[in-house]
């Protein structure tokens, strides 16, 4: 068994594409593909890019 801690602290800031947040890696497959956790902070941003591989794009909510 494996546990995965998604927190930012375990992240990585990713700018690429005029980009702003934080992703924490879910797993990396054998095919092509990419699962992640990311974290938007307020006025974060995810740059418009044509993705390389299939990706699932996972969001949260902000905690009240």
């Amino acid at each position: 068994m494996k546990i995965y801690q998604l927190s930012k602290k375990n992240g990585k800031n990713i700018t690429q594409f005029k980009s702003n947040f934080i992703m924490s890696r879910i797993i990396n497959t054998e095919a092509s593909a990419s699962i992640g956790c990311m974290y938007l902070e307020e006025n974060g941003v995810i740059g418009y890019h044509q993705a390389v591989v299939p990706q699932l794009l996972l969001l949260k909510e902000k905690d009240l």
